[in-house]
């Protein structure tokens, strides 16, 4: 799971400083998320890493994410 110390906000910027997402397309900065997630299904062939599994273990981890965030906003 990502990382607990980390707020959604900042897990947000994390993958924006990561991936750029600035609308250029260059060898260290990527245009769209669904090019971002074409490039991780490459990856993931090339590596015998089944995509659907992370995809669903995704929605787990983000759903848990959200919970704690609405739950500590709501305290």
């Amino acid at each position: 799971m990502a990382n607990a110390n980390m707020d959604n906000d900042k897990r947000a910027e994390k993958i924006s400083r990561i991936l750029g997402l600035k609308g250029n397309d260059t060898d260290t900065e990527y245009y769209r998320v669904a090019d971002v997630l074409t490039d991780l299904r490459h990856y993931c062939d090339k590596n015998g890493i089944d995509f659907d599994d992370e995809a669903d273990m995704a929605v787990t981890y983000y759903d848990s994410e959200r919970e704690e965030e609405l739950y500590t906003k709501s305290q």
